[in-house]
């Protein structure tokens, strides 16, 4: 896969650097202060901290033409095999289109209202447990990496279970007293804050994923609260339009860094072996980046659709709807597919009035 990334030299970063320092030192700045010894990351790849990560490639702008293409093929598909059971009350789509890196479009119907998002909450971890590896130690070691390869690859909620409980420190077990939950929920919102400090407020990541294999008692319960509906009142959650957003700063190579994203790439990648609901809609030669969900009642994926000459499309589509009929699926393929065909119809032309005249602004 061709990355849109330029790096610049080694010897690019010492001259800027003295430069830096010259001009600080002719300003005056400051009392000299000694700061705490760093680790210096191996010279193939550059960390690009969080609060950098979203000026590192170019946010994308909301373009009405595109909420309007969105909500057009989402009600499409709605109206053509929804059958009243999927409705455009429980819909949610959001679509970027990345095809010229300088003036990537962002459009969406009903993209930020929150969502339960099942198994696509595992996008959440996953960026998380390679930015504990870089910034705190966390081992990506064969146990962890296996797990990292279960919990995407094939969606294992034991997978993920072990995950949550290795990024925030936490395990299952009984109710606890009030002073210890408090400081168990602040445990688990570790993943929350990552996303938070990334912009992406949207992204409530802090349960594990319950299921065959993962017990759901003592307090665990007491972290998702009281039910409401058909979840509880702290369910994961996720709306399409910060799922999407996540998704591009992954494929430009914007988070935690180069050989990071390039990881979270191969491990998301579906072919013959590992499919999600997107698979079904690829265009021919066109790679799929993905990760679905599926509840009973839900049908979810979020996907990167990367054409041959290095651009992509990106597309989450997330359903809800009171039948387990194994057909509505269908539905959220369909908007994706009418989404890719009308995305890929319309230029790829940056508007130059609000285009960023540098698309690696930001990486050094």
């Amino acid at each position: 896969m061709e990355n849109a990334c330029s790096w610049k030299s080694p010897r690019y970063l010492v001259l800027r650097a003295a430069a830096v320092l010259g001009v600080l030192a002719l300003m005056g700045c400051g009392t000299h202060r000694e700061h705490p010894a760093t680790v210096i990351p191996p010279p193939h790849w550059r960390t690009v901290p969080l609060a950098e990560s979203r000026a590192v490639a170019q946010e994308p702008r909301r373009v009405p033409d595109l909420d309007a293409m969105v909500q057009a093929a989402t009600l499409e598909a709605v109206a053509e095999l929804g059958d009243g059971i999927v409705t455009p009350e429980t819909i949610w789509a959001t679509a970027i289109d990345c095809r010229d890196p300088r003036d990537p479009r962002i459009g969406s119907f009903r993209g930020t209202l929150p969502v339960y998002p099942a198994s696509v909450i595992k996008l959440c971890y996953m960026v998380a447990a390679y930015d504990q590896n870089r910034t705190r130690g966390l081992p990506l070691d064969e146990a962890t990496r296996g797990d990292l390869d279960r919990m995407i690859r094939v969606s294992s909620n034991a997978a993920t279970a072990r995950m949550v409980d290795r990024l925030s420190n936490t395990g299952f077990g009984p109710s606890l007293d009030e002073t210890a939950m408090a400081s168990f929920e602040h445990k688990r919102l570790t993943t929350y804050r990552l996303m938070q400090a990334l912009g992406l407020d949207g992204l409530f990541a802090i349960n594990k994923t319950y299921g065959t294999g993962v017990p759901l008692y003592g307090r665990e319960v007491d972290t998702l609260g009281a039910r409401a509906g058909g979840n509880f009142e702290r369910s994961n959650k996720m709306t399409t339009d910060d799922t999407a957003r996540l998704l591009y700063l992954i494929w430009r190579h914007a988070l935690v860094d180069h050989a990071a994203c390039e990881e979270m790439l191969d491990l998301m990648k579906r072919g013959e072996e590992y499919k999600t609901f997107f698979s079904a809609v690829v265009p021919e030669g066109v790679t799929l980046y993905s990760k679905g969900g599926s509840t009973d009642v839900q049908r979810h994926d979020a996907g990167i659709f990367a054409y041959p000459d290095g651009t992509a499309i990106i597309v989450v589509v997330f359903s809800n709807h009171q039948s387990r009929d194994g057909k509505y699926p269908r539905v959220i393929q369909r908007t994706a597919e009418l989404l890719l065909e009308r995305i890929a119809s319309t230029p790829a032309e940056r508007d130059n009035a609000t285009a960023d005249p540098d698309p690696t602004i930001g990486l050094d």
